[in-house]
């Protein structure tokens, strides 16, 4: 029986309690960057405002500021991942994703006949302008970057949803001018491997600056692109380029999916560029799909 859901997607809160401004749905992503630096002060306030949010299914992965939730970072903090994955979390509809996959029968308020929805997670990203971040590898080509990806689900696996902190190369991994000189992408093995499984969405976040959706249609035989579109463009990325894009938009319909056809990619960033307290944030990202 097939199943239409509505999904509320952020990411980079950077330690902002956002739970006024989150609007109801089935399901709620976070997609990393909780916090500033991963204290458990900042993830109890982050976990504080996600576990007051009415949302039935709650899904959770790092960051590279969230340090505390890293055990290979000297920031790692046991408490804080027990914190995210303890009863009271799952009680209150919490699932913290960590380079593995999870499936959900119960997902909505109206749980009956759903079919099975599989979620995979990966906080993890190439190394971002020479700082020591959490969960962070060598980029592509290097032994790190493959490893980090090595329990990515195929398109055999038939997984719907991927959430990852990062985003995969040339899917909405654009930077701003003053970065732009430091190489910045996405992850060529994470775009592979999403090639490969074909999933209806991924979510991310990390790049405020190309916060937005793509819709990509795969080719028919194999993993390459057949058509995509830039369906949501920040403000900050079509200022900077002259207003080429689109309008930058919170709400889609995407019920019309083919699967294993086309995939969605949302960039979720809640932080413009401009991270100091008070200023201008972006709005959720609300998808409606159909499994």
């Amino acid at each position: 029986m097939a199943s239409t859901i509505k999904i509320v997607c952020v990411s980079d809160t950077h330690n902002d309690d956002c739970a006024s401004k989150i609007p109801d749905g089935d399901i709620f992503i976070h997609a990393g960057d909780m916090t500033d630096f991963g204290t458990l002060e900042e993830l109890q306030k982050a976990y504080n405002w996600i576990i007051s949010l009415p949302h039935r299914t709650k899904i959770v992965v790092a960051g590279n500021h969230d340090f505390g939730l890293d055990s290979n970072h000297p920031g790692f903090l046991p408490e804080t991942v027990e914190l995210f994955t303890s009863d009271a979390a799952r009680a209150a509809g919490i699932n913290y994703i960590n380079r593995n996959v999870q499936t959900f029968t119960n997902y909505t308020a109206n749980s009956a006949n759903e079919p099975e929805l599989r979620v995979y997670g990966n906080p993890c990203q190439p190394e971002f302008i020479g700082k020591p971040y959490a969960f962070i590898y060598r980029p592509y080509p290097s032994d790190t970057s493959t490893k980090a990806w090595e329990t990515a689900p195929t398109h055999d696996d038939n997984v719907h949803i991927w959430v990852m902190h990062s985003p995969p190369l040339n899917r909405l991994d654009s930077i701003n001018k003053k970065y732009k000189e430091l190489g910045l992408t996405g992850c060529e093995v994470q775009a592979k491997k999403i090639a490969t499984a074909k999933p209806l969405l991924c979510v991310f976040g990390h790049y405020h600056f190309s916060r937005g959706v793509e819709r990509v249609k795969w080719e028919k035989d194999g993993d390459g692109i057949e058509k995509s579109e830039i369906l949501s463009m920040s403000a900050e990325r079509q200022l900077e380029e002259g207003g080429t894009g689109p309008a930058s938009v919170s709400e889609f319909d995407f019920t019309d999916l083919e699967v294993g056809r086309e995939t969605i990619f949302v960039n979720a960033a809640w932080k413009t560029m401009d991270k100091t307290p008070g200023a201008a944030t972006n709005d959720p990202i609300i998808i409606t799909l159909t499994l």
